[in-house]
């Protein structure tokens, strides 16, 4: 017999055979066989019967292919599952959480575009926020904005750092040179703060060019305009890495 020996294409069809693969456990290769051997004798009962045993139990053993594939997609979707499973508890174990800023700005600068916009810009401060927590995101990092234009909630919203903040972004505005008590408020926190100006106040008026939080915080950015606060949001993300 030429070619592969256990090919039924290559063998003469006989009984013996098929029984040969049946036993070996090649079921279809067996059913074949039988298919043969009724096309030449297709009156003998006992190869209808054989062949008919055979197909039921290739019924029962093999799935349908729909089956089959359903099987191997909940196997992949199972294997990904493990994976974030793992990935997650590793990152519980290491302590790594997503960092949040809060970013707060004083009186007027609600007005931005509007005011002043040789001296402060024309973008808007809806457009500022959105850039903040575009680079926050960036950066792996959330951030929260606020604004108001009075200091007893400008200074409520700085306790609120004091749990639920990892750094502090403020633009005090003309609260700058004036507010000991947003200073006060600032002493209490034991967070990065990075102090924020559109403008650099040292060359402006005089009465600008006095900080009442210089001292307090732990760094600024001036003179930037509005790329200031995406300055500090990368620098406060360094801070947070190296913490």
């Amino acid at each position: 017999m030429g070619g592969d020996s256990n090919d039924a294409a290559d063998m003469t069809p006989t009984v013996t055979l098929a029984e040969l693969y049946k036993e070996q456990g090649f079921l279809d290769k067996a059913a074949s066989v039988y298919k043969k051997l009724l096309v030449m004798e297709p009156d003998r009962a006992e190869l209808k019967e054989a062949l008919e045993a055979i197909e039921k139990r290739l019924a029962v053993s093999t799935p349908p292919a729909e089956k089959s594939e359903t099987k191997t997609m909940l196997g992949h979707l199972n294997g990904w599952r493990k994976v974030i499973r793992e990935r997650k508890k590793m990152l519980d174990q290491k302590g790594e959480k997503r960092r949040k800023i809060l970013v707060i700005h004083g009186p007027n600068l609600h007005m931005l575009g509007r005011r002043e916009p040789s001296v402060y810009g024309t973008s808007t401060l809806k457009e500022i926020d959105e850039e903040i927590k575009k680079t926050a995101e960036e950066c792996g990092m959330s951030a929260d904005t606020f604004q108001s234009n009075h200091e007893g909630d400008l200074i409520e919203k700085i306790y609120e750092t004091i749990d639920g903040y990892d750094l502090l972004i403020i633009n005090p505005a003309a609260y700058t040179h004036t507010s000991v008590a947003i200073r006060d408020a600032l002493l209490m926190l034991d967070i990065p703060i990075i102090e924020v100006h559109l403008s650099n106040i040292y060359r402006r008026e005089p009465f600008r060019q006095k900080s009442m939080i210089a001292d307090v915080v732990t760094a600024q950015v001036v003179g930037f305009g509005k790329d200031g606060y995406t300055v500090a949001v990368r620098a406060a993300a360094n801070m947070s890495r190296r913490a």
